[in-house]
């Protein structure tokens, strides 16, 4: 059963469209940030994929943001090691080549914020590379002053189907077919 709830997990890099937002001029580097995959069980309850492992430059201009951020997926820790390996092996499978290894966000657009001063909500969509696969996701964005840089909440959903990742199910139980992304992270110039 606990493979099963490996499952996918993996979306997490998505939030870092959010950053995008953040500078009306200049390239903005991401270090790192924190990305919550939350994985949600076909009977009751639902686990957390984590992972620090975030990064990328972005270049803001106008609603529009050039560069790309990255998930490492061979990072991403649900708190059992069984789970892990089944989650990166046989879901995500991240040894398969490239584009299987990392989630990437990219050609990201913001919406309600003001590029001069893109403090505040909004939403966000962009391109998110996964498993082999390119397809477009979108969610809310809010961003906050944070010393010299800006600190960059989002979220989105992504349907793992879209995504070609097979079902996890072991005796009946697995993971739901959509997972939540949740993504922070501290840009600086």
């Amino acid at each position: 059963m606990k493979r099963v709830q490996t499952f996918l997990c993996v979306s997490v890099p998505l939030s870092l469209v959010a950053v995008a937002s953040i500078a009306a001029a200049g390239s903005w580097r991401v270090p790192q940030g924190d990305v919550s995959v939350k994985c949600p069980m076909t009977i009751g309850g639902s686990f957390n994929a984590k992972t620090t492992a975030l990064a990328g430059t972005l270049t803001a201009g106008g609603s529009t943001i050039d560069g790309s951020l990255a998930v490492d997926l061979r990072t991403l820790d649900t708190g059992i090691s069984l789970r892990d390996d089944h989650l990166r092996e046989k879901y995500l499978e991240v040894d398969k080549g490239a584009g299987y290894d990392k989630a990437v966000l990219s050609q990201i657009t913001l919406k309600g914020l003001n590029p001069d001063a893109p403090e505040g909500k909004g939403s966000f969509s962009g391109l998110l590379a996964l498993h082999g696969v390119t397809k477009m996701v979108s969610g809310p964005v809010d961003v906050r002053k944070a010393g010299a840089g800006f600190r960059v909440k989002a979220s989105f959903p992504v349907n793992l189907p879209d995504y070609n990742i097979a079902e996890p199910r072991y005796l009946g139980v697995g993971v739901k077919n959509t997972v939540q992304v949740e993504v922070t992270f501290t840009a600086a110039q």
